[in-house]
């Protein structure tokens, strides 16, 4: 049976929880075995690696999906496997001639960009990977056009199960071999876990068959040349948009520790504000947007789905649900990290004093979470352009923030910033919603309700973790115990006054009941 976009949501979720804890261990691991030398040499490649994978495959990704669910909503069964091989066939070769480019200019990324030779081999081993990464990304755009993501779930975690394998498998005779070839490993690890994923995406593509899309004619057969031109035509903008916005990113990134530098901290100083800020607590603030992220992705075919069949009420509820649940997430995350910031950081990173960067990050959560949910949306609408200048405001003012404010305020500035640019964003991207749906704005159920159930967790906080004392448990497993509790507790909350509304949960998830037939039907 067909999923409906929500639990499709949850099979991601689920896949990505699991996929974050792997790889959690795995970093944990790796760290341990080349050392801290060996990880910096490593994360010198990684803004390579995103700029190009982001580029090649966010576009070709949210294309397909967002056809073959215009396609599917029409009943022209015939051009879903089509839409998908044209996708397929040509982001492979658009990434084969970018590997190409970046193998005759090895020299230059390594010695100028990179600055640093070690990561010659690392390099030379991720340039064959992206065309790999690249065919996965339109096999992804398949399954989450049909709304069928069980596929992508078991080939994420099947890529960080055999990324584990190979790197404990060779470990010994890479570090036997130096540095530069330690650091090579991990590249390995990566390069072999992509390809495990491309097999389970095409294993799927090749063998599965879903009946609910299987052609029974050829109604509405369009012509690989227009296929290609509407491909190109939704691909492109996405992709200059995350090209555009990589490419500041990593401006904005870079600057941060050259302008504490410009602000008298020494070089060692700046490097630890830096890694605390980036390294540290920005993955514990962004480890629950694994919820908006998995949302997103489904977003953009349902919506496209719902807006191809002129069903705007269909799209709307979508994308209220879709808003509450991500407003849901970021006031109970906001309200968790603020009470806790020092015992949650002290528990993973013991001796790094990263609790006070995870109290000012605390505030950036309900922005950046539903900045994520807002640009699933403005996919699905097929408003890119208007995306990308909404991004690109943000950047701006980021940039801005970290070039004129750090030296004289430090790393709260860069905070500030963030939620400034966050709300700028927010807004203007509601503006294009609301214009290209007319979408009522439910202030009640995403800012009042959740709101209010803030403010009793930040007034209990304490009172959670202190009940807690009797048990005499050691710090980590006190501290795990009442976050756990906390968040039970929220939602518990989030439930009584209607913020969360558990019926039409179920009904979102397929889950017929007498109890939510009164409901709007999704």
């Amino acid at each position: 049976m067909k999923k409906t976009f929500i639990t499709g949501a949850i099979i991601l979720i689920a896949a990505g929880f699991v996929t974050r804890i792997i790889g959690f261990i795995y970093r944990i691991y790796l760290s341990n075995l080349i050392g801290a030398e060996g990880m910096g040499v490593y994360q010198l490649i990684v803004p390579v690696y995103t700029l190009v994978i982001l580029t090649l495959t966010s576009g070709v990704s949210i294309a397909v999906s967002k056809m073959i669910a215009e396609q599917a909503a029409l009943g022209n069964h015939i051009n879903i496997r089509r839409i998908s091989k044209v996708g397929l066939a040509g982001v492979t070769a658009a990434s084969a001639i970018v590997s190409v480019f970046l193998y005759i200019n090895i020299d230059f990324i390594v010695n100028v960009i990179l600055k640093d030779t070690r990561t010659y081999m690392s390099v030379l081993i991720m340039i064959p990977c992206i065309p790999v990464i690249a065919a996965a990304s339109a096999y992804k755009g398949y399954f989450y056009g049909i709304q069928e993501v069980t596929p992508t779930a078991f080939s994420q975690i099947a890529e960080q199960l055999v990324k584990i394998g190979i790197t404990l498998a060779l470990a010994a005779r890479f570090l036997e071999a130096g540095l530069e070839y330690a650091c090579a490993l991990a590249t390995v690890g990566m390069a072999v876990g992509e390809m495990s994923n491309l097999l389970v995406l095409a294993a799927y593509y090749r063998f599965k068959k879903y009946p609910h899309i299987t052609p029974a004619s050829s109604k509405g057969r369009i012509q690989k040349r227009k296929l290609v031109t509407s491909i190109v035509g939704c691909a492109a903008p996405i992709s200059f948009n995350r090209f555009i916005i990589s490419v500041m990113y990593a401006a904005e990134v870079i600057l941060i520790p050259q302008r504490l530098l410009a602000g008298g901290l020494d070089y060692v100083r700046c490097m630890e504000e830096y890694g605390k800020l980036m390294g540290m607590a920005m993955p514990l603030i962004m480890f629950p947007a694994l919820v908006t992220t998995s949302l997103a992705t489904t977003l953009v075919p349902a919506i496209s789905e719902s807006i191809s069949l002129n069903n705007y009420g269909r799209a709307n509820y979508r994308i209220s649900k879709s808003i509450q649940i991500t407003m849901v997430l970021g006031f109970v995350f906001t309200a968790l990290f603020f009470c806790y910031p020092h015992k949650i950081a002290d528990m993973i990173y013991p001796g790094q004093n990263v609790g006070h960067t995870l109290l000012l990050l605390s505030f950036t959560c309900i922005f950046m979470y539903l900045q994520q949910i807002l640009m699933g949306i403005m996919n699905g609408l097929g408003k890119q352009g208007l995306l990308l200048v909404n991004s690109i405001v943000g950047s701006v003012i980021r940039i801005l923030c970290v070039f004129y404010l750090i030296p004289q305020y430090g790393i709260p500035s860069y905070i500030a910033g963030v939620i400034f640019s966050t709300l700028i964003v927010c807004v203007l991207n509601f503006i294009t919603i609301v214009r290209s749906t007319g979408m009522a704005l439910d202030f009640r159920h995403w800012l009042i309700r959740p709101g209010l159930v803030m403010v009793v967790l930040l007034f209990t906080g304490n009172y959670i973790f202190s009940f807690f004392n009797f048990l005499k448990l050691p710090v980590a497993l006190h501290t795990l115990l009442a976050v756990g509790a906390y968040i039970v507790i929220a939602l518990f909350l989030m439930a009584l006054v209607g913020a969360v509304d558990w019926r039409e949960l179920l009904q979102l998830l397929g889950i017929k009941s007498k109890k939510v037939r009164k409901y709007k039907k999704e």
